[in-house]
């Protein structure tokens, strides 16, 4: 056999050979040879912290939005500081990825954490509620480009032996972040002002955006001019996905708040919101040049399972941070930072499940992601089966933190190998949108999770107090209600004593069909993560060519490297 029917061969391979594979470990998504440790360290920092702000503001707000409800005398929903953010948060990420893929990785990373340190100082000087929605919301569009944009510029700069260990560290600070994020916020208000919850964030972003600056300035961008690139953006695709978006997470949020589920207001916003992302997907697979969301890679089996897995297991997400805050504040009357240290336990399994699954992800040349995995999603599954016996005496301490600790330990044991699992076996030119798909996925699944739990714990909640005190609570008095405003009652029910023994009650019994109800999402996750082949990061199919990925690594992927 000739060299050249071997090396074309080699091209038209759907795997890449033993030879090539050793070469290709060597190098990054870039195309270029393994960083210095210096350089790979300071880069990770620099991604931590951007991914550590967006994640804690998420839920910073969470434990002191019945305070800022009352301080600001309004009857504006206190949620909205929750739901403005993460709406915005939600529908722009994918626009912010394929800007990133079209004129590179640091213009947009940069441009999203300014956006967001912006809109930030807005958040902290809002003189009224009204004010702090649209800062909210507006930081959030920074926030959409900063938390997939950390995990696709990782992805890029590590080698397929690095990528393992990095992602699981950066997913125990995702975990912290986003569950150290209401303790936070409480201690900001007790200590000093809640309004340092958008200032904190300007010498967080200086440093980040320094660490950055010295690690990705000599990132290779794209090749082609900026006036091609700009001219060849999917805007019409654009304008298509943001409104169907923004459509389907307006009935999320105000679904059960602003107007009951069944109004035509709520109908409409759905049918109208899924009419549009059906146009969109016409628009992106008969019109764009370069679609936002290439349908081609929804087709692959794998990336939808992927894809699926992480919605699911994002459903389960929020729901221990959320949730058990509440059993504190209203069976045992704490305050807001020590209802929510206790979920101090959760973080704790959560971080060092993602430490020990990501350096244990790859052991002697085998990748085990697809057991990690589905270890996870079962933890999952019977961590918040547990959970349905928590018990009401706050005595058997060992229980309420045990169990907390068994549901984070599956969190972090699955929350990033699913990504892992995604970016496996792709076309290079791929794995940045199909890494934006996943978490965005994610992200989607903890939104609907927390309205999941909201609907159940509120008309549980309700239902309880209109049956204990049928004179105070009638079935008038609690419409238009929210979590917030019960929770600012549980000093009333302190003071009530045994009188208040039936809403006591009804709170953990509520509190218990919230964490039942993420029970058969772990478990179908576990399901589908078993039907995940364990294939190697750095098994990577031939891209398209040339002219969408960097000339070198197309080179080696290609077996053409010395």
């Amino acid at each position: 056999m000739s060299v050249d029917t071997e090396k074309q061969e080699a091209s038209s391979s759907a795997t890449v050979k033993p030879f090539d594979t050793e070469i290709l470990k060597q190098y990054n998504l870039l195309g270029q040879r393994q960083w210095p440790i210096w350089k790979t360290l300071t880069a990770f920092t620099g991604l931590s912290i951007v991914m550590y702000m967006v994640c804690t503001a998420e839920t910073i707000f969470n434990q002191i939005l019945g305070q800022l409800k009352s301080d600001f005398g309004t009857k504006v929903y206190a949620q909205w500081m929750e739901a403005s953010f993460l709406l915005t948060c939600v529908m722009v990420q994918p626009v912010w990825v394929k800007l990133a893929e079209r004129f590179g990785r640091p213009w947009p990373l940069a441009a999203s954490i300014i956006i967001f340190m912006g809109f930030s100082i807005m958040v902290g000087a809002a003189p009224t509620m009204g004010v702090l929605c649209v800062g909210r919301a507006l930081q959030g569009v920074g926030g959409a480009g900063m938390m997939p944009l950390a995990l696709v510029v990782l992805t890029d700069i590590l080698t397929p032996g690095q990528r393992g260990v990095f992602m699981g560290l950066l997913g125990a600070v995702i975990i912290a972040a986003k569950w150290t994020g209401p303790i936070v916020g409480a201690a900001l208000l007790e200590n000093s002002t809640w309004r340092w919850v958008g200032y904190m964030n300007l010498p967080l972003g200086a440093g980040a955006l320094a660490l950055l600056f010295v690690a990705l300035r000599d990132v290779p961008a794209p090749p082609g001019t900026v006036l091609r690139k700009a001219k060849e953006f999917d805007y019409l695709g654009t304008f298509v996905w943001l409104g169907g978006s923004l459509m389907i997470l307006l009935g999320l949020s105000w679904g059960g708040n602003e107007h009951p589920w069944r109004s035509a207001i709520i109908v409409c916003l759905f049918v109208f919101g899924f009419v549009a992302i059906l146009l969109f997907a016409a628009i992106e697979a008969k019109f764009a040049r370069w679609p936002i969301i290439p349908l081609r890679v929804l087709l692959r089996p794998r990336t939808l399972l992927t894809i699926v897995a992480s919605f699911l297991i994002g459903i389960c997400m929020y729901c221990m941070i959320m949730f058990v805050p509440v059993y504190y504040m209203m069976i045992l009357g704490e305050g807001p930072v020590d209802s929510a240290r206790h979920i101090l336990w959760f973080v704790l399994g959560g971080a060092l499940g993602a430490i020990v699954a990501g350096a244990l992800v790859s052991v002697r040349g085998r990748v085990f992601y697809r057991e990690w995995s589905v270890v996870g999603c079962a933890m999952l599954a019977i961590g918040y089966g547990l959970m349905y016996t928590w018990p009401q005496d706050s005595a058997e301490k060992s229980k309420h933190a045990g169990y907390q600790v068994f549901v984070g330990l599956g969190l972090g044991f699955c929350m990033q190998q699913v990504l892992l699992a995604a970016q496996a076996g792709l076309p290079v030119d791929e794995i940045s949108t199909v890494t934006t798909l996943v978490d965005y996925a994610r992200t989607l699944g903890g939104m609907i999770g927390l309205v999941i739990g909201e609907v159940i714990l509120k008309e549980k909640m309700f239902g309880t107090m209109a049956e204990a005190f049928p004179l105070v609570f009638g079935a008038d008095s609690l419409q238009g209600v929210d979590v917030v405003a019960l929770e600012s009652m549980a000093p009333i029910m302190q003071v009530m004593g045994s009188t208040a023994a039936p809403v006591f009650k009804g709170i953990v019994d509520a509190l218990h069909l919230v964490f039942v109800v993420d029970v058969p999402f772990a478990a179908v996750a576990c399901v589908l993560c078993v039907f995940l082949k364990n294939i190697p990061l750095h098994h990577v199919l031939p891209a398209k060519g040339p002219e969408e990925v960097p000339e070198e690594l197309y080179k080696l992927q290609q077996g053409n490297a010395d």
